[in-house]
């Protein structure tokens, strides 16, 4: 039977944070249904409360899930510990060696004011640190629709910006 990130947030959420995180993290490791996560992880559902321990365990667990993603396109991939100031995930490629760092994020359906600093477009880049790229994954349909400083930023900064959409897409198409 599939059990959704919701229900193992659920089921971590009394525990100590960093405990949790792992258990999270685990948990997306072994996901039989992580197709349907991945569908799902970057909308936070508005059962969850604003700046909840399930909120930060949410944005935990789309860190998990994006590391993830990489893994299933052939990358080596981890969820990078350190916690403010820092990118989510470190990944490097099997074949080429060139590294990444990727930044994870997941929004409400109900924010409708997302600007540029929701991003973090600039200081993505910065935390690449000896990674040769930089990636900031988001939900396709939170990017702006029109001309932005996200764009003009991802450009300056040379910073890919993928949506959850393009993995999906990536990993139903990837070969063995």
């Amino acid at each position: 039977m599939y059990r959704s990130i919701l229900e193992e947030i659920d089921a971590v959420a009394g525990m100590d944070f960093e405990d949790a995180a792992k258990r999270l993290e685990g948990w997306v490791n072994a996901d039989s249904g992580f197709l349907e996560t991945l569908k799902q992880i970057g909308t936070i559902p508005e059962s969850i409360a604003h700046d909840s321990t399930k909120e930060k365990l949410f944005s935990k667990a789309s860190d998990a899930v994006l590391a993830r993603a990489f893994k299933e396109i052939g990358l080596k991939s981890i969820v990078l510990r350190e916690r403010g100031d820092s990118a989510d995930v470190l990944a490097e490629s099997r074949i080429h060696g060139y590294t990444l760092v990727a930044d994870a994020k997941s929004f409400r359906m109900s924010r409708t004011a997302i600007n540029q600093k929701d991003f973090k477009v600039a200081a993505l880049s910065g935390w690449r640190r000896d990674a040769e790229y930089a990636v900031l994954c988001a939900p396709y349909f939170q990017y702006p629709s029109k001309n932005s400083q996200v764009y003009e930023q991802a450009i300056r900064h040379n910073v890919c910006l993928l949506g959850w959409e393009h993995l999906l897409f990536l990993i139903g198409h990837t070969f063995d």
